[in-house]
Order: structure tokens, then sequence, then C-alpha cells
């Protein structure tokens, strides 16, 4: 008898299972099946789903069928980390500038389209079939599980309503799950978000970290209601840990920070309650390169994610590059998951500018001297070329923009020692020019550093 074929038989049948369980809302069942993973089924149950992900996009997919069918055609469970390797890349421009050209089933099966906002790469279109909603589902339910969300806890979402599909999404795993869900999205005003927490004594809060830190410092919530809040879980930017102990002090609940990108199917990884990372969910496989050679980069060492996705049907897409920066965590992690983790993000690939006398920054710099003022809500920066010079335009988000707070946030500037000595000595950089804003833009997510020189001529 086939080896391949009778371990893929089994590994089928006990995912069959699972899957029946999670489908039937037993809650308790999951969340026990995820505890009791250990190395070798995660292992073996990566390798099956890559198998078969792989063979469906080389037969089915336009794109990959050329590029995979050759490399692929010797893939067994056994050779599947060492074949994957050796397959091409997948960009972001390449989705951007034709979508369609990866969808791997008939047409008529596609039943939901989702955007991206676009930040990277341009707009991109993602198609999904029934099957892939599910995937998305199951996804997001492994998270919420893992934060300990259940059908007796009260949800209000505070993401966008939109094309971005991400609210939509949480929206449906909860009420998948039996989660009494409050869609209020983040065009409600703070007193009345307030107001919704109070009246239906919600538990658990969802909103991009932003949004939530600022909600958190607007309000006055009562005690009763902070000892009703059990989660906060956020995502889609980065979180600096003092941002963190703020809104846990000032909406109670504990704050979880969950990784996703729409154009993989929602959501990757999502912290446990020990805070060490992202436990990687097994609907994706995951690799770190060095983003100028592609090659793997060392166990613990930072360079760029890719992900291949294991189970999409409408749009499968194989050792995608995200962009993104982080590294794998090694070692188990004190909450027994045996999971694999990555590490928080330390910014995108195409994030990190260079300013000045070639210094290179990712946005977290700016974060943390931003996040030591007190009056300052948000921000972003725009560098352009001003007389040979790089020029920060810094935009602000205040209620008390003054002479005061513009002097404190250029002393701020002035403690980077590599911007004071561009400003100063090397003369690369003008001083920084402050712009106060009454409101941020609608909408899209925005880039904390954005490059002007790159589109300006």
């Amino acid at each position: 008898m086939n080896f391949d074929w009778l371990l893929s038989l089994i590994i089928k049948m006990k995912l069959k299972r699972l899957q029946r369980k999670l489908t039937n809302n037993d809650q308790e069942f999951v969340k026990k099946q995820i505890r009791k993973l250990n190395p070798r089924t995660i292992d073996l149950t990566i390798k099956y789903y890559m198998v078969n992900g792989l063979k469906h996009a080389a037969k089915n997919s336009p794109f990959y069928r050329d590029k995979l069918a050759p490399l692929v055609k010797d893939l067994k469970i056994k050779t599947a980390y060492s074949i994957i390797q050796k397959l091409p890349f997948t960009t972001s421009q390449e989705i951007s500038e034709d979508s369609s050209q990866f969808i791997a089933i008939p047409k008529d099966d596609i039943t939901s389209v989702h955007f991206t906002y676009g930040t990277t790469g341009g707009k991109k279109i993602i198609y999904n079939s029934k099957r892939d909603m599910y995937i998305i589902n199951y996804s997001y339910t492994l998270g919420f599980l893992q934060c300990d969300i259940d059908k007796s806890d009260i949800a209000q979402i505070l993401y966008s309503f939109g094309i971005w599909a991400l609210a939509e999404n949480i929206q449906l795993a909860l009420l998948n799950m039996g989660v009494v869900t409050l869609s209020t999205g983040n065009y409600v005003n703070f007193k009345e978000q307030q107001d919704y927490i109070e009246k239906f004594g919600v538990t658990t809060l969802f909103g991009t970290p932003s949004y939530i830190y600022n909600l958190a410092r607007e309000i006055d919530l009562p005690e009763k209601n902070k000892k009703l809040m059990k989660a906060i879980l956020v995502g889609g930017e980065g979180l600096p840990e003092h941002r963190r102990k703020t809104i846990e002090e000032r909406l109670g609940g504990e704050v979880f920070i969950n990784y996703g990108l729409n154009e993989v199917g929602g959501g990757i990884g999502s912290e446990c309650n020990h805070h060490n990372g992202y436990h990687i969910f097994p609907t994706n496989y995951v690799e770190i390169i060095d983003p100028k050679t592609g090659q793997p980069v060392k166990k613990g060492e930072y360079g760029e994610l890719v992900v291949t996705t294991l189970r999409r049907e409408a749009m499968p897409l194989i050792r995608y590059r995200t962009g993104d920066i982080t590294r794998e965590i090694l070692g188990e992690c004190e909450c027994g998951l045996k999971l694999p983790r990555i590490d928080y993000l330390q910014g995108r690939a195409d994030d990190r500018v260079i300013i000045g006398a070639a210094e290179k920054y990712y946005p977290i710099t700016f974060d943390l001297l931003f996040d030591s003022i007190s009056e300052v809500k948000d921000y972003w920066i725009e560098i352009y070329t001003d007389d040979g010079k790089d020029l920060l335009k810094v935009y602000v988000l205040t209620n008390n923009p003054s002479e005061k707070l513009q002097k404190e946030i250029l002393d701020k500037f002035y403690l980077i020692d590599s911007i004071k000595i561009d400003i100063e000595t090397t003369k690369t950089v003008t001083v920084p020019e402050i712009i106060f804003i009454k409101e941020l833009p609608k909408g899209a997510k925005r880039r904390r550093l954005v490059d002007k020189r790159k589109i300006i001529k």
C-alpha cells in the first residue's frame, strides 16, 4: 500500500472530525484539541495541506500552471518542504496588475470578492469561494478561541465596514460562534461608543490599535464596565507596549494583537495571554527570507515574511512576499501551545526609509517619539526634497495645537541623535515642519512614513 496515500487519508479523517466539531459550534472540544496539538501533528497537517494546495494551484491557476507544474510532479508529504523552497515567489505587484489570473475555480463558483486598501502595491481584488469563506471564518474563530472568547461574550466591532472586509469577516465569525455582536464601526463618536459599551455590557472590543487607544484616552468608563471587559482584539497596525497598558488600564480587559492579510484570507496568527509574538494557524505556511537575496535567513534572524496559502480554493497564493519584517521565535511558548510563532513586525521592507545621511528608519522610531507626548492623538510623516535636503512634513492630530506643543515635538526630534546630526552637522535634513490637523483622513489605512521623494520629480 502507498504509504503517502495512507498517511494522507489518516490526516484527512482527523481534520474532518475537528472541522465537524467546529461547524457544530463545539467550542470547548476545539479548544482542547488545539491545546493537544504537538509539533509532529502540526508538521504533518501543514505538509498534507501543502501537497493538496500546491497541486490545486499547479493544475487550475493560469498564473501558476506553467510555473509550478514541472516542479511539483514529485510532490509528496515527505518532499513538501524541500520542493516549496524551489518554487518562485509571488509579488504584490503581480496581484495588483491582474488578480483574475490567479483564479483556480470556475468563475461561477466565486461567492465573495474582497479588496485591499492598496497601501502597498496598489489595490488588489481578492476572490473567494464558499469554502474559502468557511476557512476565513475558521481561522478567525481559532484566534478568538485562543483569546478565550466564547458564546457568553458580547462583542463590539469598531473597525470600519467597507472594502477592507475585515469588520465583516469578524462579524460573521462571531455570529457563527453565537456571540452577540454590536457592529458600530468607527464612524460613531467616542461618546456613543461608550454608551453602547455601558448599555449592553460589552465584554470584547475589536478595532485598530490607534482607534482603540484614542477611545481609551477620550472616555471615562465606569469600573463595573471595566470589570466586565474580558478581551480587546486589535490588528492592522503595530501597538507599542505602553499604549497596550493605557488601553488595559482605561478600558479593562486584556489586549490581544492579531496579524493577518486580506491577500491570504485574513487571519494568519494571534497572540496568546503570554503576549510573546503570534501563534501561526495551520491555514498558512510561513517562511522568513532575506529581502535582497530571497534566501532563507538563519533561524531566529529577521527577514521578510513569505506566506503560502494552504487551503485557498478560489485564489491560492504560493510564496507570497508580504513585505513585512519579522523573525521566527524559537522555543516553546509558556502558554503550552505548540503552534509555530513569529515576532511582532518591525515594519515593512518598503516602509523603511532613508533620511538624511543614509540613516534608515522604521515607523517604530517615530511611534515611540509621539507616544511620549500626551497631547498627540495621531500622526504621519511625509518626506520631500527641498533644495537638495530632506524635508519632513509632520502631520499631527491634536485637540490643543500650540507653539508650546510644536516646540515639544521638535525637541523630541532633536533627541534622535541621527536626525539632530543631519540637521546641524551634515546639513542633509531641514528642520521638520509641524502641521496640526483636526481630523484624520477617512477610510484607508495610513502609512506612518510616506516617502514623497519617490513619486515627485
